[in-house]
């Protein structure tokens, strides 16, 4: 089963009004009562792609930098396939503060040995055909008019939601590179994986576990997810403090993945 492409049906307008027709009732895919789904040109989908990290949904960032590329793509006379492809290498993860801090959580685990390149962010310059960026809710999922940042159950709960899951989501994983590896932002889409894994749509062995989410409303929790910065050094009101339950055995489980598999290079190497 592919992948829906939703391109063709908003091409024009994201040709005529660029950005400004981000998350408009023209760009509205699909509503139910406070739940909205608005059209993201992501459906590329890089099939020989060693890596794939998984978010909640499309941010208001991401969004605004995929309509600005695919607006100046179209002016250039891109074939669509091409649009897509540069829209989900620009736009994916991208803005001030998540992207540097998904490359420092990359870093840090060395992402960059286990893939065999220089640097982590060649993933989103030269060595783009190793990452495939995603989300569990692929186009931009919102809940009373912000960002939805619900749990996996909720995705499920939510007939909206549940549907792009299902529809745009999970197809593509027959689409990617059979031995790539996984990685989460945060518990949602964690769990989705492990969801995916259990129903044998990916190997268990796939999933490396999960980064902290790395947005701007994530707040200090990369830097006390990667040891950085203490629970107790935490202000007594940043709601980080209440997320060290999944942070701390998140970061643990990485760290061992991630250890097992550069022992195994190194070992092969020998």
């Amino acid at each position: 089963m592919a992948v829906p492409i939703f391109f063709d049906r908003y091409r024009d307008v994201i040709n005529r009004r660029g950005e400004a027709a981000a998350r408009t009732p023209e760009t509205l895919l699909d509503v139910d009562g406070r739940d909205e789904l608005f059209y993201i040109p992501f459906e590329h989908v890089n099939s020989a792609a060693r890596l794939v990290v998984v978010g909640i949904t499309p941010g208001p960032d991401q969004i605004a930098l995929a309509y600005r590329t695919v607006s100046s793509k179209i002016k250039v006379g891109l074939t669509n396939e091409k649009i897509l492809a540069e829209a989900k290498k620009h736009g994916a993860f991208g803005g001030p503060t998540m992207r540097p801090k998904l490359l420092q959580m990359m870093r840090h685990f060395g992402f960059s040995e286990l893939l065999g390149i220089e640097r982590e962010e060649d993933l989103w310059a030269h060595r783009s055909d190793l990452l495939h960026a995603t989300s569990i809710v692929p186009h931009a999922a919102f809940r009373r008019g912000k960002p939805f940042a619900g749990s996996f159950d909720d995705v499920l709960r939510t007939p909206v939601f549940r549907e792009s899951f299902e529809r745009d989501f999970v197809p593509s994983l027959s689409m990617l590179n059979p031995d790539a590896l996984y990685v989460g932002l945060g518990p949602t889409p964690l769990a989705a994986l492990d969801r995916c894994a259990e129903q044998g749509l990916i190997r268990p062995d796939q999933v490396l576990g999960a980064f902290a989410h790395s947005s701007t409303n994530g707040g200090s929790q990369v830097d006390v997810y990667l040891g950085l910065k203490s629970i107790d050094a935490l202000n007594e009101k940043d709601p980080v403090r209440y997320r060290s339950d999944f942070l701390l055995p998140a970061y643990e489980r990485m760290k061992a993945v991630t250890d097992r598999l550069h022992a195994a290079m190194k070992a092969a190497a020998e």
